[in-house]
């Protein structure tokens, strides 16, 4: 036994840089090898996974502190630093008992599927994104043959063609055979198996009771961690979102056994953000929900469950919500992207779940927590104001080259370097419109149905006068003067429709336009606010049968509302005359209502100003101070003077 122990051991020392950037084939053992060594394993594991004879409580916590078969000093930490984990390790329990033989094959099944089989996915994810790259290049060099053919590049331009031809037919070749061995369904559904495994045992790490999955384990956890699971190597944690991420993209179906404790697994982590130290690894959690929303219930999809789950029903919309905030700020330098992709996945989750009316009820309790919710609500104003804002523009940049080489005769007089720099530039737009406007698509939509069910949140200072901006800048894009600049050939190929996205911006009017204080803050709108852009965008919505008479009568009687409400701002700001700038805001130039004193820069202004700024950005925009909300003094000497001249201008 111990000599085959130590063999397993031995392999996994001597491919332990497998893993790395950059290593030589010759100098570590091949895929095949390490995947059947894995199954091997697999087949040592089985009583470990027997449902009828669970053996999880046998499996030693304390494992890789008691032997130095596995070594992981060099391994990043679930949520430990270098030197904590160094200074955990240091202290051995010298009475202890060695590691039984469950715990030392566990342990090993875990590092083999690291090195061999998650490796394997790993190479074949690259390897995949390799052949679509090639494809796309030899895609644009026949589309672009036109230009080239006949002209001193034309040869050379043929060879490259013909060899990326013969590049593409060799790689397919071996992908058929990569996915001959890595889609085999039985090994799939007993690494699966086995996964199931490892969720459960580190869940029940994490269980103040330590009884999970006896007795499942509850939410919410204690907020810090217990030191046997902090002090875990990350790829124990990151290899299960890897292997359930490879299932959900690329196999036809699912162990579906794996599909509650999954399930419980994902929401516990994502509901305790602070188990897991990396953002990444949370983003791997909501990215394998989004993929298996999809599916159907024959292909393992997972829709049912988090509309009937008694966790999911509970803390599923909770921890989205948090982790959308959350990811704002992921510390890479791909942040500013990376976020929009991981909020795409989470709007899609959203969306499959928001038929089921307990969804909405957790919804409408979480908005009873105002500032985090507003916290929320504003980051998903910003998204869709940045989307949207660059999806238009794209499209505007697309119409103006699409016109320009419509007039064959002009762009063929160009010199042909003109041409192929804008063309590339052609190819770029298109790229980004359609992310932008794929992103903006499904952010607008989650705005639509969040105000469906919760205005108040929408509707404070800090957010209301935005929201009103944003929908009038928008409405005046989609049927303003300028409109005709955001006509393209197929708008569809970039996500674009025009009169969809018109429809979801006018259900977020409806949906609001009975509250007086977004009445007001559209009154308050002097840059895009008409009224004619109402009326515009009503006819469109009757003629295309995109709203009913009835609510588009209410979009009249709303407009009708706020151009009341300008008249009353406009007499009322006659009243008060000439205002002293001391009394303005010095962001937006109105006068102040509740002045604050910033204590870093001892700038005064409006209290909903600097709440509004915090949201996005936690600094005092005068010195660019770490700044919070409480850290504000109230400028009660100028609030009075400020209802002095009030008061003083009313008597006149």
């Amino acid at each position: 036994r111990e000599a085959v122990l130590g063999y397993f051991s031995e392999v996994i020392k001597l491919n332990e840089r497998r893993v790395q950037i950059q290593v030589d084939p010759l100098q570590v053992g091949t895929d095949g090898f390490l995947m059947n060594l894995t199954s091997v394993l697999l087949h040592f594991a089985d009583p470990i996974m027997d449902l009828l004879n669970p053996k999880i409580d046998r499996i030693d916590v304390n494992y890789f502190r008691k032997s130095n078969r596995i070594d992981i000093s060099r391994e990043t930490k679930i949520k430990a630093t270098k030197q904590e984990a160094d200074a955990y390790f240091s202290i051995v329990d010298e009475s202890a008992s060695a590691p039984n033989f469950v715990s030392e094959i566990f342990f090993l099944t875990i590092t083999m599927h690291h090195y061999g089989p998650l490796h394997c996915y790993e190479k074949y994810n690259a390897f995949i994104r390799d052949i679509s790259e090639l494809q796309k290049q030899y895609d644009r060099m026949r589309a672009d043959q036109h230009n080239w053919a006949g002209t001193p590049m034309a040869a050379r331009n043929e060879e490259i063609l013909a060899h990326c031809k013969t590049q593409l037919e060799k790689l397919t070749s071996h992908r058929i055979a990569y996915e001959t061995q890595l889609l085999d369904q039985v090994y799939l559904d007993h690494s699966l198996k086995f996964y199931n495994l490892v969720m459960n045992w580190m869940l029940r790490i994490v269980d103040p009771t330590g009884k999970h999955p006896e007795k499942q384990i509850q939410l919410p956890l204690p907020p810090t961690p217990p030191d046997t699971f902090a002090m875990l190597p990350e790829y124990i944690f990151e290899d299960v979102t890897e292997l359930f991420l490879f299932v959900a993209k690329y196999t036809p179906r699912s162990c579906v056994a794996s599909q509650d404790v999954l399930i419980v697994f994902i929401i516990t982590f994502l509901k305790s953000s602070s188990y897991i130290k990396k953002p990444y690894l949370k983003a791997k959690l909501v990215e394998i929900l989004f993929y298996f929303t999809f599916r159907n219930d024959r292909e393992g999809g997972i829709v049912d469950l988090l509309n009937s789950h008694p966790l999911a029903l509970n803390h599923l919309l909770p921890a989205l919500m948090s982790f959308y905030v959350e990811v704002e700020q992921t510390g890479v330098h791909t942040q500013f992207y990376d976020k929009f992709n991981i909020r795409y996945n989470i709007s899609q989750i959203f969306k499959e779940i928001w038929g089921n009316h307990i969804h909405k009820e957790k919804l409408k309790e979480e908005s009873r927590n105002i500032d985090s919710f507003v916290r929320f609500a504003n980051l998903l104003m910003n998204d869709v104001t940045f989307l949207l804002d660059e999806s238009l523009r794209k499209l505007a940049e697309i119409h103006s080259i699409q016109n320009e080489m419509d007039n064959r005769e002009e762009w063929e007089s160009k010199p042909q370097q003109y041409r192929q720099e804008r063309e590339s530039t052609l190819r770029a737009d298109e790229r980004s419109a359609t992310s932008y406007m794929s992103l903006g698509n499904e952010t607008v939509n989650m705005l639509v149905y969040m105000t469906s069910e919760v205005a108040d949140p929408f509707l404070t200072p800090q957010m209301v006068e935005r929201l009103a901006a944003m929908l009038d800048y928008n409405l005046k894009s989609l049927v303003g003067p300028k409109c005709t600049e955001l006509k393209v050939r197929n708008p569809e190929t970039y996500s674009f429709k025009p009169k969809d996205l018109l429809s979801q911006l006018v259900n977020i009017y409806l949906n609001l336009c009975k509250h007086k204080e977004f009445i007001q803050a559209v009154a308050r709108d002097r840059r895009s606010y008409d009224r004619t852009y109402f009326s515009k965008a009503a006819s469109i919505l009757l003629k295309f049968g995109l709203n009913s008479e009835k609510n588009v009568s209410v979009l009249e009687k709303f407009v009708n509302e706020v151009e009341k409400t300008i008249k009353l701002e406009i007499e009322g700001e006659e009243e008060l005359g000439d205002v002293p700038e001391e009394f303005l805001d010095p962001v937006l130039f109105s006068i102040m209502e509740d002045p604050v004193i910033l204590p870093g820069s001892r700038v005064s202004v409006d209290r909903s100003t600097i709440t509004t700024h915090l949201l996005s950005d936690s600094t005092d925009p005068f010195n660019r101070m770490p700044l919070t909300i409480d850290q504000v003094i109230p400028n009660t000497e100028l609030k009075k003077r400020i209802d002095d001249f009030r008061r003083e201008k009313r008597r006149k």
